[in-house]
């Protein structure tokens, strides 16, 4: 904290009202993309046609506007395979299969094609035995007409005869339905005014040719990991893929529609690990899967009208090429725990999950992109089958971790899209002892190391705030101190008026012996964290620091600090506001200046601003794997407490932090779904294991009151959701503060007390708190030039023992 400033869902037995402050997130989450995939993948397909049709029925559909199609033309084309595809170029006639017109039923609005296996050429047969055809229907009564495309796929045997089925639900892999129960596909076909130059009773696409062709990229599928999880993506040889085809009546000034579609098998195996050395490195990210499709134009033709003809546009083949892109979350993961439910093995594929893959397929709205070359006006939708080869797949994190999975629409297994949950799990604590502080002692140590040195540096540390620790690997002790005065003092023990003051400073302390490390130089000393280049005189800006830690950054160790900017935006005492809070990574070779700096997200409105780094509980203390990083939702009083938490021990992995939510009670990976728990709390604090009383206890100075001088615990046998037992919870309190004060002066404040591990020996715990003054004249009659000791930290040290 500055020179210039002052300043659950399980709460223990005698906690207040007051301590339950608002828990749904201060800024109001910002309204979420369409989610890339339909949530309607169980959406009912048409009914059956009422037909009696015999012969191996392929096609069946039915007609909108109560026309009758006995009278109407119905032609049938086969088109042909992916490898004729390939070697069409522009201009090229494309070769199809006219299907005689006995292969076509008509019966009021409903129409059925049979197609016999055996009278196809291999040309026109896809991979995966599927067969691509188009229906032209033209009624002369009211002169209206439909240009549409579907796919079928040959399935049974010699043995047991030959059906047509929808390809998507007959995946060459995986179990199928009984060939009896295969129904053929139903289309619902509408119908619109031929274009007056076309209404002519011939076959208006009797005739195509290729006009140009584009690839685009086609969403196939996408995972939502969360946590310490990662999802993954399988799209191998043999699975299929339904695409949009679209096609316009009247080019070029009629609209395009959609509703057509054709259904492509991939030769190819497409793979996005979800674990392992092979996994991508946004493996534990949210992201859409896509595959390049070639899609063709195609002008269909006949004389005597060429000059006003239909287009359509057509999938022709796969390119071969796959990528993948990170998009957000979307909100109904976790918000209906109906349709979640825990994982316990370590990998999960949808293929295997509850209640199969049949019935149900992946569906995508938007799902062709990137349509080169071309600007349709209109987005193509793509739709997957679920198999074995068409699959997600997530790397769940235990019980500690992403544990849960969650459907859209129905439980996972059954579900159209997947989202890894990360849920927290009761916990017992029944062997949690409530902490009560003994034999208190103030002027612990090393406070007299630092008045001393104080007193005697020519121009190092004599006073600063925040007087946070870390241990280094070689032993040392780090201190990090906010707003720091260097020296020297006066012989008389007064600060002259020209003493430096830098915003952020590190002290060494090695044994008895303390060194200062700032920027610039001895001349002209600066913040280790300078002002960022946006600040100027008349808008000033600066960095205070937060807690820090040892971590480990690409195998090496590092210095890690979390830093608060700041801006001075009016003329006002008062009138300054955070800004932005960032991570900076240091080299323990180099602590004068970060090696990197990594930004943590927070509101954009300032009064929403969450401090991250009140505390941070490292991995190595925590006991589950995680550092805790504690943040403040900042108020006048009855600050709130959030926390957030990241795998390892790497604070710059900040993409992989996830929030607490005490609604949901669990870790949500955007900042915005973190909810505040505790309050009370002040800015700075911190949080300690306690093996005696197998939890963690929280030690901070009192926010329930302004300016409080009460220093209380809170604890929890997890370190979140802490609360206190108001009989016993006042660890002590802050003799300096106010006019009945030790210094007697009504402008003496104190704060931000926090408890420092590397200061723990013998059973004895060592606190410190700062001191302050809100008379912030410079001057020989100014409270820190008259009297240095005020802007000191003081140290207290006591015993931790179980309450009775």
């Amino acid at each position: 904290m500055p020179l210039v400033t002052a300043g659950a869902l399980l709460l223990s037995a005698g906690a207040t009202q007051a301590e339950t402050r608002d828990q749904a997130p201060r800024a109001a989450k910002a309204q979420a993309p369409e989610p890339s995939a339909d949530t309607d993948g169980r959406k009912s397909a048409p009914a059956p046609v009422s037909l009696d049709v015999k012969g191996p029925v392929a096609l069946t559909g039915r007609v909108s506007d109560d026309v009758r199609l006995e009278d109407a033309r119905i032609s049938v084309w086969a088109r042909p395979n992916q490898d004729v595809q390939r070697k069409l170029k522009k201009g090229d006639t494309v070769p199809r299969f006219k299907l005689p017109r006995s292969a076509v039923t008509a019966e009021g609005d409903e129409f059925a094609i049979t197609l016999d296996r055996k009278t196809l050429k291999k040309k026109f047969i896809w991979a995966g035995d599927i067969v691509q055809l188009e229906v032209e229907i033209y009624d002369p009564k009211t002169k209206k007409t439909a240009f549409t495309t579907a796919s079928v796929r040959s399935v049974g045997d010699k043995l047991s005869g030959r059906k047509w089925a929808d390809p998507l639900n007959t995946p060459q892999s995986g179990p199928r339905p009984r060939l009896a129960a295969l129904e053929p596909v139903v289309l619902d076909v509408t119908l619109q005014q031929a274009p007056s130059a076309l209404d002519a009773d011939i076959d208006h696409c009797g005739t195509q040719k290729v006009l140009d062709e584009w690839d685009a990229w086609s969403e196939i599928g996408e995972t939502y990991p969360v946590d310490d999880g990662g999802g993954g993506m399988k799209f191998s040889t043999g699975a299929s893929a339904k695409f949009s085809v679209a096609v316009n009546l009247d080019f070029p000034t009629g609209s395009w529609s959609d509703e057509s579609s054709s259904t492509m098998t991939t030769e190819k195996t497409y793979e996005w690990p979800s674990w392992g050395i092979a996994a991508d490195a946004d493996v534990g990210k949210p992201r859409k899967y896509q595959v390049e499709v070639r899609y063709q134009l195609i002008k269909c033709s006949v004389p005597p009208y060429n000059m006003k003809s239909w287009h359509v546009l057509y999938p022709s083949d796969y390119t071969g090429l796959a990528r993948h892109q990170v998009v957000e979350r979307p909100d109904w993961i976790g918000r209906d725990f109906t349709k979640c439910g825990p994982v316990t093995s370590s990998l999960w594929s949808r293929s295997e999950g509850e209640g199969g893959s049949q019935g149900n397929t992946w569906k995508a709205s938007k799902g062709i992109t990137e349509l080169g070359g071309w600007a349709g006006g209109f987005d193509l939708k793509t739709e997957r089958e679920w198999s074995k080869d068409s699959t997600i797949t997530y790397k769940m994190g235990g019980a500690e971790g992403a544990n849960w999975l969650c459907g859209s629409d129905e439980k996972p297994g059954l579900a159209s899209q997947i989202g890894q949950f990360s849920k927290i799990l009761p916990e017992d604590c029944s062997d949690l002892k409530t902490p009560v502080a003994t034999d208190v002692q103030a002027k612990a140590s090393p406070e007299a190391t630092f008045n001393n040195y104080a007193k005697t540096t020519p121009n190092g540390w004599t006073g600063g705030d925040s007087t946070y620790s870390v241990r280094l690997p070689d032993g040392r002790i780090l201190w990090l101190y906010s707003d720091t005065f260097l020296g020297p003092l006066n012989s008389d023990g007064t600060r002259p008026t020209s003493a430096p003051m830098v915003n952020n400073t590190f002290v060494i302390q090695d044994g008895s012996s303390l060194s200062t490390i700032h920027g610039g130089t001895s001349s002209s000393p600066a913040a280790i964290m300078p002002p960022p280049a946006t600040s100027t005189p008349e808008h000033p800006r600066w960095y205070w620091l937060g807690d820090a830690m040892i971590a480990t950054v690409d195998k090496e160790k590092r210095l890690q600090v979390i830093y608060h900017q700041w801006e001075k935006y009016g003329p006002g005492g008062w009138d300054f506001g955070m800004e932005k809070v960032v991570v900076a990574t240091f080299s323990l070779s180099n602590l004068k200046s970060p090696m990197s700096v990594k930004e943590i997200p927070v509101a954009s409105d300032r009064e929403s601003r969450i401090q991250w780094g009140a505390a941070v509980l490292p991995a190595s203390m925590s006991g589950d794997g995680y550092t805790y990083i504690y943040g403040i939702d900042d108020a006048p009083t009855n600050k709130a407490l959030r926390i957030a938490r990241v795998k390892g021990s790497d604070l710059s992995k900040v993409d992989k932090w996830v929030y607490y939510n005490a609604n949901l009670m669990s870790w949500e990976p955007d900042w915005e779904d973190g909810t505040n728990s505790t309050v009370g709390v002040a800015n700075e604090f911190s949080v300690t294991k306690w093996d005696e009383g197998n939890g963690f206890v929280l030690i901070s100075q009192d926010s329930l009151d302004a300016f409080s001088a009460k220093i209380r615990m809170w604890s929890n046998c997890r370190p979140w959701a802490f609360g206190r037992a108001l009989d016993r919870d006042v660890l002590y309190q802050m003799p300096e503060v106010g006019l009945f004060g030790s210094y007697g002066d009504e402008n003496i404040f104190a704060y931000n007390a926090h408890v420092h591990p590397t200061l723990t020996a013998g059973g004895r715990w060592t606190l410190s708190y700062n001191v302050n003054s809100f008379d912030s004249t410079v001057g020989p009659e100014g409270a820190h030039y008259r009297d240095p000791s005020i802007y000191r930290p003081r140290f207290v040290s006591f015993r931790l023992t179980p309450a009775d």
